[in-house]
């Protein structure tokens, strides 16, 4: 899912940003010194190791055109979901690697260190170790990139379009596994996420873009050796719609997570005895599903049921819904009815239409006791019986305006009690384990953007006040 970690992440090796210009001089987090140090340490010996000496017959014109060319697709970042950045660099990295008429892997090594250089590092809104790093990143990657060419290139014959096309994916994969590896574990420690998250939120979803870059970079190089270096600049045209779709994709992105967003803050306005609740449960179910080693997209999924998984309170009348006491048996059937009601919501839309099933069998209980179609055991969507235990412990741990929260051992007391029944027992094992692991702040950094609440009481109030000072101004 896209949530607001505790920090952007950056797919090019990036180390995330800062607000506002950085001090000149500062401290490598703790947590990043040994692969900061490893990786600018492994960059300075290839730089040294390829620049020294340096080679003899440079044509500079070359190198500063390709360098230009690099810059220009650096500086043209965009910010994909999660706050990664994904730039159209590869491409021309790979061109100069490519270039028969450059001596790499000097060039390509110091190409990719300069060349890459992008707006945010000059203004210094990345510290001065995200830059290295970053710099360092496609040095490394782009030397990678050059053994790969050379290991290859004698089993490439003249004429041969299938070795010529093995060999640009062979050069473009030793170049994205290091680029991708090094970007995805400077995120993950940061953020202290897995990297199976960062990887699914950052690069799964454009990888196809991404890996289009290689065959681009290899004509980019053969224009500039049988036509000239000016015809190079037609082909940046592929790379600005490359751009122009990972762009596109993040809009989408967007656009839906704020749709659910929305929906979500739906019933927290017509009910605001739960405030938060949906956010809440949606976390404490994704970090649950985590913990169960379920597929990253089915996790996506499970978060945004979560999310959206009492979106059906919304067709339960206010004076069930909103009513101070206990439901006498008439108004319970019909507070049964909100998962029928929120699978109906759901359903008309193909983007949320594989939530229906998790929303529908929320109260499923284990042995079959629960509602509305008497489900039981591994009948039950396995996101469903997440989602129920989540509902529950938040339910337990969370404040209400009529009651306090029972904390966090008393809570679990309960589900071990009713594992089995209610419960399945495999979940909330998954539950126990990663609180003992990790504590309630396993449930505090979510993928979602940050929802603000606001009550129909609320919004009265807040337009009575604004209509009765304009009321007193005009007097």
């Amino acid at each position: 899912m896209g949530r607001g970690p505790k920090g952007p992440l950056f797919v090019s090796g990036d180390l995330p940003p800062y607000p506002r210009p950085m001090p000149r001089i500062s401290p490598v987090p703790r947590e990043l010194r040994p692969l900061v140090a490893t990786v600018l340490a492994a960059a300075l010996i290839v730089l040294v190791w390829t620049g020294v000496p340096v080679p003899a017959g440079i044509d500079l014109g070359r190198i500063s055109f390709w360098i230009a060319v690099t810059a220009v697709a650096a500086a043209l970042p965009v910010k994909l979901p999660g706050g990664v950045h994904a730039t159209m660099t590869t491409a021309p990295v790979l061109a100069v690697v490519f270039d028969s008429a450059l001596p790499n892997p000097f060039a390509a090594v110091w190409i990719a260190f300069l060349g890459s250089i992008e707006l945010r590092d000059l203004r210094r809104e990345l510290p001065w170790y995200g830059t290295v790093y970053n710099r360092s990143n496609y040095a490394l990657a782009a030397f990678v990139a050059w053994i790969a060419l050379s290991f290859t290139a004698p089993a490439v014959r003249p004429g041969d379009p299938l070795g010529v096309i093995a060999q640009i994916a062979l050069v473009g994969g030793a170049f994205a596994v290091v680029n991708f590896s090094l970007a995805l574990s400077a995120a993950a420690i940061r953020t202290h996420q897995p990297l199976s998250k960062v990887w699914s939120v950052s690069l799964r979803n454009i990888l196809v873009g991404l890996a289009a870059q290689a065959p681009i970079g290899w004509l980019m190089a053969e224009i500039a050796t049988a036509v000239g270096q000016w015809a190079v600049l037609l082909v940046m045209v592929p790379l600005l719609l490359a751009r122009y779709s990972f762009s596109r994709y993040t809009e989408l992105r967007e656009l839906f997570f704020g749709s659910v967003s929305a929906l979500s803050q739906a019933i927290d306005a017509k009910d605001g005895f739960t405030r938060g609740h949906a956010d809440r449960v949606s976390r404490i179910a994704g970090a649950m599903a985590r913990e169960m080693r379920l597929p990253e997209r089915e996790i996506e999924q499970i978060e945004l049921a979560g999310l959206l998984h009492d979106i059906g309170k919304i067709g339960v009348e206010d004076r069930v819904l909103l009513k101070p006491a206990r439901l006498d048996q008439d108004e319970t059937e019909l507070m049964r009815r909100h998962p029928v009601y929120g699978a109906a919501i759901l359903e008309p839309s193909a983007a949320l239409r594989p939530l229906v099933p998790l929303v529908l069998a929320h109260h499923e209980n284990y042995d079959g006791t629960g509602y509305p179609r008497g489900l039981k055991g591994d009948a039950i969507p396995v996101g469903a019986r997440i989602i129920i235990v989540a509902d529950a412990y938040e339910a337990m741990t969370a404040d209400r305006v009529y009651r306090k929260a029972i904390g966090h051992e008393r809570a679990m007391a309960q589900l071990e009690k009713h594992k089995g029944a209610q419960f399945d027992p495999k979940v909330v094992r998954a539950l126990d384990a990663l609180l003992k692991r990790r504590g309630p702040s396993a449930f505090e950094v979510s993928d979602l953007p940050p929802i603000t609440y606001e009550t129909l009481d609320d919004l009265r109030r807040r337009l009575a006040r604004r209509t009765t000072t304009h009321d007193a101004r005009a007097d």
